[in-house]
């Protein structure tokens, strides 16, 4: 009896050793198919792609976009991953967090204004070789937004820009029509005489209202370069706002914002500067082609328009929008270049911007079909954004970007809302881009 105990134990025992290894083998070879998959793109390939979605056109587009590629690539499946979008303030920590713990999505979207932080840290992968050959075909400022020390981290996927929305119903009780051309942009002392017409003759309480807060104080820097100035000199090394021309873009920026704008439509004021505009409480509004659905929905009591930024010595306007990046830790590296380089390519792009409402990173793209009620509108943004200086793009998208861009908000409100000197808030703000870049 004895043995036929151990015989029986001898037989539990071989069992279970055969159903360890018969799970063992399956795992090893599945292991040896990522391994191959990686090298050649075969079938069974998974990559997962991080991205938000702040609006429904986007969302549509990136799953058709998604489906498309899939199709185009059987061996190849996308893991969409969609999240909420950066300005919850936990899309990158998070993001962070994963390639740190080596589990990184395989592609994800990143603003250009995080590009340059994520490359000096050697989270992206070098892109170069999937890109410098059609270089010249992409937004100049926008490729150098993907670049850092001479080498392409990302794909410059779209832009957006500012443009000045006008409320068409007050202009025309004055006599005025909107510039037409981007040559024939309002000049600064048009631009506020404007303004300022609109509130001496009753039409609105403020002439000019500014989609910019604490978070987006960048969006006051095109008026530096409008009138030959910077935030920081050419070697991105130091500030540079003690100069006659950036103390007088300063001095600009309070007379408007004192005379011709709402108080809680500062840095960090809490009035919805959208409301101003849509509500004919500010006959101007300094914003972003992303607000045209919203006006088309909202603007019942008045007609609008878009026209160009206004200029000085120069025109120039703001680097927005948004990139695709692979991290340097995927482990899936030919698969997620294929899906980046498809994103990239003319018809898809095409796709892309048209649902979304966005400009094309490319600049070899034309005959847009936009869903809006005047198409034609969108032409005015994409114009203006061939006018983002490069030398913007390179410092909005410093490794340092987020400290330097808290230092301008903080002083932009000292400016606006205190008796700070245009003078004062140069020297105290280069003093805290200095500590920063130091």
């Amino acid at each position: 009896m004895k043995n036929v105990k151990q015989f029986a134990c001898f037989l539990c025992l071989a069992l279970v050793m055969s159903l360890i290894a018969g799970c063992a083998a399956p795992k090893e070879k599945a292991s040896n198919n990522e391994d191959n998959n990686e090298k050649a793109g075969d079938t069974g390939e998974t990559i997962e792609f991080v991205y938000w979605a702040a609006a429904g056109g986007e969302e549509t587009a990136f799953k058709e976009l998604i489906a498309k590629f899939e199709s185009e690539n059987p061996g190849i499946k996308v893991k969409a991953s969609q999240v909420p979008s950066p300005s919850n303030g936990d899309y990158y920590p998070k993001l962070q967090t994963r390639i740190a713990a080596d589990d990184s999505p395989d592609v994800f979207r990143v603003q250009y204004q995080k590009i340059g932080e994520f490359a000096s840290q050697g989270a992206l992968l070098d892109v170069t070789d999937l890109l410098s050959a059609e270089k010249d075909k992409f937004n100049s400022s926008l490729m150098t937004a993907v670049t850092f020390e001479d080498k392409i981290y990302g794909l410059p996927h779209h832009t957006d820009t500012l443009g000045v929305f006008y409320n068409k119903t007050y202009l025309d009780q004055l006599g005025v029509k909107a510039p037409e051309k981007i040559e024939d942009a309002w000049t600064w002392e048009e631009f506020l005489n404007i303004a300022k017409r609109i509130k001496d003759e009753g039409l609105a309480p403020h002439g000019v209202a500014f989609n910019w807060a604490a978070s987006s104080a960048y969006r006051s820097l095109p008026f530096l370069h409008q009138n030959g100035s910077s935030l920081l000199t050419e070697d991105l090394k130091q500030g540079n706002l003690e100069t006659p021309e950036a103390i007088e873009t300063l001095t600009f920026l309070k007379h408007m914002y004192k005379n011709y704008m709402s108080e809680g439509n500062s840095m960090k004021g809490s009035e919805d500067f959208n409301m101003l505009f849509t509500s004919g409480n500010a006959g101007l509004f300094v914003t972003g082609n992303w607000m045209i659905p919203k006006f088309e929905a909202d603007m019942k009591d008045f007609e609008w328009g878009a026209t160009y930024m206004p200029v000085k010595e120069s025109a120039a306007s703001d680097l927005g929008g948004n990139g695709l990046a692979i991290p340097g830790n995927t482990k899936h590296s030919e698969a997620a270049k294929k899906f980046l380089a498809f994103m990239g390519e003319k018809e898809n792009m095409k796709t892309f911007v048209e649902k979304g409402l966005f400009l094309p990173g490319r600049t070899d793209i034309d005959n847009f079909n936009y869903q809006l009620q005047e198409p034609d509108m969108m032409n005015v943004f994409i114009e203006q954004s061939q006018t983002v200086p490069e030398e913007l793009a390179k410092t909005v998208t410093s490794t340092e970007f987020a400290s330097l861009n808290a230092a301008l908000a903080d002083t932009l409100e000292q400016l606006f809302i205190s008796d700070m000197t245009p003078e004062e808030a140069a020297k105290e703000l280069n003093s805290k881009i200095n500590s920063v870049l130091e």
